[in-house]
């Protein structure tokens, strides 16, 4: 619309400097033709008000502008001329020569003109050129997914894309960030050529209770001679990467696992049932109480050896999920009735809060399974009596949220990341493969686990499963 306005605002300036010039024209030749001839100083008067039209012309027109506003008016003047005169002397040739002069300053005024006029639309080309040049690069910076700096030789930031802003997720100045990641050192050393190239990677905390990965590189910024004028600084977020990274080592420890017990759990597992029977054979027959607490141990201890198998089984047989609609509300109260006893011996109490109704698909015994093991080691983690609670509710009409919360001793936070790996335990007597078969349960079903825990304070297990698609809609 401001580009239609503009055009229109021109042709109407352009009108009404074709009628300006019209009239004077027309004008000045009525006032040569209205005049007395032997009046020559108002003549000469007269016909040096030429020039206007002329100049006029040539100014808003160009040089055609000025070449027809001459011609018309050598037109209009010259039948005054022999009119008046009638015959052909020393005034009438300085009278033509007059007109000459209409037309020579009618093409200079025009050309010099019509040069600067295409200067002016050169320059004017070159702007716009210039300017789409830097939205087109604007824009490429602000579709990279990386935030891009770039600095001047001072150090200077000189452009920025929006995306900084993003991936650092934070409102202090962007000086104050790079000095606490000491990276105006790493830029100045850049600068000043010590380094072609640095990359780094750094932790950068957005909040409290949240930290990102963050990919710093810093590359020189070299003009056509390969002089050094910048630097641009690049921060990708890698959050999301690293996450993957630890599924697919947690996936290659599973993986070992289960080719480790394929090998020999079956191997173990004959022996250890022909020990525990003779073991309790004898203990029927002897009757030495001392003998028999003793062999009740080698029993006990091959009991929970035999668990272990199991559980190594576990990892190395394809697991298939038995996918049925399960109301979540309804299989949550079937577990804290399992689990509620067991809290009552260790002094907790287990409250369940179900803020919206959730269905989702899955297996309802191994989601069972996954579920009870968070609960149990929620209690185990409460050393004193205390309380643990658990809740479900919906996020984003996608997820279904079931959340467990305890008043536990907390987990040190350079252990979050290692806690589903198989064997890691922090507990005395774990096996270090509940948590490991509870990560693997809640990945088949397409969710995932989130843990945040404060030493102290307790820890909070959120899982998230989708929702059934009904349930979406």
């Amino acid at each position: 619309m401001a580009i239609q306005k503009e055009i229109g605002d021109g042709m109407n300036q352009e009108k009404k400097s074709k009628i300006l010039v019209f009239i004077l024209v027309l004008l000045i030749t009525a006032l040569h033709y209205f005049t007395a001839s032997h009046r020559w100083v108002l003549h000469d008067f007269f016909r040096r008000l030429y020039y206007l039209p002329i100049v006029l012309a040539a100014f808003q027109f160009r040089l055609k502008g000025g070449f027809i506003t001459s011609s018309i008016i050598v037109l209009l003047y010259a039948p005054h001329l022999i009119m008046y005169f009638g015959e052909i002397n020393l005034e009438v040739v300085n009278q033509f020569l007059e007109i000459v002069m209409f037309m020579v300053i009618g093409l200079i005024t025009g050309y010099l003109v019509e040069i600067d006029y295409k200067r002016k639309k050169t320059l004017e080309h070159q702007i716009i050129k210039l300017a789409d040049m830097e939205n087109y690069t604007h824009n490429i910076m602000d579709s990279i997914h990386s935030g891009i700096v770039a600095f001047d030789f001072n150090g200077n930031v000189t452009s920025m894309n929006k995306q900084v802003d993003d991936v650092i997720d934070t409102d202090k100045d962007l000086k104050e960030f790079l000095e606490q990641q000491q990276l105006t050192k790493e830029i100045n050393k850049v600068l000043k050529g010590k380094e072609e190239y640095l990359k780094k990677e750094i932790e950068y905390s957005i909040h409290e209770d949240k930290a990102i990965n963050l990919n710093i590189t810093i590359h020189p910024l070299k003009n056509i001679s390969e002089i050094i004028e910048g630097a641009v600084l690049v921060i990708e977020d890698i959050t999301m990467m690293k996450k993957l990274e630890t599924q697919v080592r947690r996936g290659e420890r599973l993986a070992a696992v289960g080719q480790l017990a394929s090998g020999i759990a079956h191997e173990i597992r004959n022996p250890l049932g022909i020990i525990k029977t003779i073991s309790q054979t004898i203990r029927h027959d002897v009757q030495d109480d001392e003998l028999k607490e003793g062999l009740g141990i080698i029993v006990d201890e091959i009991d929970r050896a035999n668990r272990v198998i199991k559980e190594l089984l576990d990892f190395s047989r394809p697991n298939k999920v038995q996918v049925e609609a399960i109301q979540l509300e309804n299989l949550l109260d079937e577990i804290l009735v399992i689990t509620k006893k067991f809290g009552e011996q260790k002094g907790t109490a287990i409250y369940l809060f179900v803020e919206q109704s959730c269905e989702i698909e899955g297996d309802i015994d191994k989601l069972k399974q996954a579920f009870i093991n968070i609960i149990i080691n929620g209690i185990q983690a409460m050393k004193e009596e205390g309380n643990l609670v658990v809740s479900l509710e919906k996020e984003n009409n996608k997820w279904a949220v079931v959340t467990f919360k305890d008043r536990g001793k907390g987990i040190p936070k350079e252990l979050l990341d290692k806690i589903f790996n198989p064997f890691f335990t922090t507990k005395e007597s774990g096996t270090g493969l509940g948590l490991s078969i509870t990560h693997r349960i809640i990945e088949e079903h397409q969710g995932k686990i989130e843990i945040k825990s404060e030493i102290g304070e307790g820890t909070e297990v959120k899982i998230y499963l989708p929702l059934l698609r009904g349930e979406v809609e």
